[in-house]
């Protein structure tokens, strides 16, 4: 039985579906997910996907790079954090990191590490993902929802086994971006899963006078649930900045990180339940300018604090997690 309410609810989104294929032959043609390659360039023979028309945002997907985030455009400007790199070949993160909105790092290796462990951030930049759905559908709401999902796997013969299901939802006409990642450990040992979502933030939207605001405490702070800071331009030769601390949620368990300027916002929403630890990284550096904030099950191997912040979380044999994470842009 539907009640009267429920009833004018399903018209509405009914007729507002209608209205929209009256005059749109093919929506899939322009708002549904839609597959490339790249053929020039450093990114030369990549697959992407473009997501487009999200009130004002649009990005790709990488799927030769864990399903990551790459360029994304705010009102039309790209703000996502644009490196000098020299290819994705190369023989260093630092030549090879091609920033982009998200970087995954990990699975078993965050910040400095040796070789054997992946090196600066791990593996997972450098993993390809097998895309299981990529569509655009009419919502029961009469919304149309872009979707796509992968897995992925880190794992070699004796060692760690760990798998990730993620699915992208987009909704057209709405700036946002919701990541959801299933994390399991499919070996037969108790692995430590050191992931963390390297948030990558670019000029026009980073800029000097731009405000950075976490809600979370630096590490054995007594009281204080939010740190700020207001952000400076660039400067030849400036040293990176490191901050870590502990993410402090709501009532409703979720934390929220943003940065605020001029051209717009970017808030990044996640639950403490799922990445405790919170990163800040500031470049003012000339020509590598960019802020990075970073949830994670860990902090990045190199920042300053306790040592436990820097283990991981332990997943027993068959035991896998969930994370969500969001993404808003705003003017």
């Amino acid at each position: 039985m539907i009640n009267h309410d429920e009833r004018g609810e399903e018209i509405e989104s009914q007729e507002r579906q209608r209205f929209l294929e009256a005059r749109i032959g093919a929506v899939e043609r322009i708002w549904a997910p839609r597959a490339v390659r790249s053929e020039d360039g450093v990114a030369a023979g990549r697959r992407q996907i473009e997501l487009r028309h999200l009130g004002g945002l649009d990005l790709t997907i990488e799927p030769d790079q864990f399903l990551d985030l790459g360029e994304a455009a705010w009102r039309g400007r790209t703000v996502s954090f644009v490196p000098p790199s020299t290819s994705i070949r190369a023989e260093s993160w630092g030549r090879r990191w091609q920033g982009g909105l998200l970087t995954t790092c990990g699975l078993s290796a965050v910040g400095r590490a040796a070789p054997e462990d992946g090196g600066m951030h791990g593996r997972a930049h450098l993993i390809p993902a097998t895309v299981t759905q990529r569509e655009g559908r009419w919502t029961d709401g009469g919304e149309y929802e872009l979707i796509v999902r992968g897995s992925l796997r880190e794992g070699a013969v004796f060692e760690q086994n760990l798998t990730v299901e993620r699915t992208i939802r987009a909704t057209h006409g709405v700036s946002e971006i919701l990541i959801t990642d299933v994390i399991r450990n499919e070996g037969f040992v108790p692995e430590p899963v050191k992931v963390l979502y390297h948030v990558n933030i670019g000029w026009p939207l980073l800029h000097g006078g731009a405000e950075v605001s976490v809600d979370a405490a630096e590490p054995g702070a007594a009281g204080g649930t939010s740190w700020e800071r207001e952000l400076e331009d660039p400067a030849p030769g400036v040293p990176e900045r490191v901050d870590a601390f502990v993410a402090i949620p709501d009532a409703e368990g979720w934390c929220r990180a943003r940065v605020a300027g001029d051209s717009g916002s970017l808030t990044v929403r996640f639950r403490s339940d799922q990445l405790p630890y919170l990163t800040v990284w500031r470049s003012g550096a000339s020509g590598s300018y960019a802020l990075g904030i970073e949830p994670g099950t860990c902090w990045p191997s190199h920042a300053d604090g306790p040592s436990e912040g820097k283990v991981g979380r332990i997943l027993a044999p068959g035991e896998s997690f969930t994370v969500d994470l969001a993404l808003t842009f705003a003017d």
